[in-house]
């Protein structure tokens, strides 16, 4: 079985056209059906059923799918092995990161940055998406790290590593921020208008629970699922958004948002990193990791 059909396998699943596959990898049409139509008879099964507008997999296909991100993993990782130091020590190989929005947006760019300037040679790529997304794309071998920003969280078959933890906190336009002798009630709280993240998302759903124990809730005159638009909402008066602190922390320090302070419990979440307990740790991942812990350190 040959790695380069197992690839045209993979990508005409992913576009689920034999043709925008072709165009992808750089091959005819022909080829590209020469070499399924060679795949399925070693395999002696069809993969893919025909349809009006591409191809879809089978079951067989679907099965076949699992395996064939394993086998493409592999021989990434033999390459990564073979090759990820020159005679100087030189890292280099793929590297794939997964990450929500708020740490990648916030977090990852002075880690990224840093590690590129010294290892130019490593292919680094970086997905942010919903966790759930990244952790079965990581599950799949398309990913080697998962970054979140969650309460403390166990998955089978992951190794899991907590970075840092951070509160969160709801912060504000300070022309926005109503005078008061204390901390707000969740009463007084939910007379404010609010931008947040989409209900049921992550550390959301903890602030919704929060209100909903004193039978309390609000409805937010922006959701965004990106934490750089939440803050720019809240910078311009929007309303009063909830952050990770960490995302917040240069506008808090610069005196552009303040924090408000109230009586409602806020969730407390933390910044951890996960890959699967099976997948071998390259060189350039292990540096990766590294660096990363290294700067967790000082998140403010």
């Amino acid at each position: 079985m040959e790695l380069r059909v197992v690839e045209t396998f993979l990508k005409v699943a992913e576009t689920g056209s034999l043709s925008r596959a072709a165009d992808r990898l750089g091959y005819s049409q022909s080829a590209v059906t020469m070499q399924i139509k060679q795949l399925e008879a070693e395999l002696g099964c069809a993969l893919f059923d025909r349809i009006p507008r591409g191809v879809v997999l089978t079951d067989a296909g679907r099965t076949f799918a699992f395996h064939a991100h394993a086998l493409i993993e592999a021989a990434d990782t033999a390459r990564s092995c073979l090759s990820s130091a020159d005679g100087e020590g030189a890292l280099s190989g793929p590297l794939r990161i997964g990450s929500v929005e708020s740490p990648a947006a916030a977090l990852l760019p002075p880690v990224l940055a840093a590690f590129a300037r010294r290892s130019p040679a490593v292919e680094t790529v970086v997905q942010t998406s919903e966790f759930d997304k990244l952790i079965e794309c990581c599950r799949r071998g398309e990913l080697d790290l998962v970054l979140t920003f969650e309460q403390p969280l166990v998955l089978p078959g992951f190794t899991r590593e907590v970075l840092c933890e951070d509160e969160t906190v709801l912060v504000a336009a300070p022309e926005l921020v109503p005078p008061a002798e204390g901390p707000l009630t969740p009463e007084e709280l939910v007379r404010l208008p609010f931008v947040l993240t989409e209900r049921g998302e992550s550390y959301r759903q903890d602030f919704d629970r929060a209100l909903a124990e004193h039978n309390l809730g609000v409805t937010p005159v922006i959701e965004t699922g990106s934490t750089e638009m939440l803050l720019r909402l809240a910078l311009g008066g929007a309303g009063v958004a909830l952050v990770p602190r960490f995302s917040a922390s240069r506008d808090i320090a610069r005196g552009a948002l303040v924090t408000l302070s109230t009586t409602l419990a806020l969730p407390a979440m933390a910044v951890q990193m996960l890959y699967r307990e099976q997948k071998w740790v390259t060189p350039a991942m292990n540096a990766f990791m590294r660096d990363l812990r290294l700067a967790m350190q000082t998140v403010p």
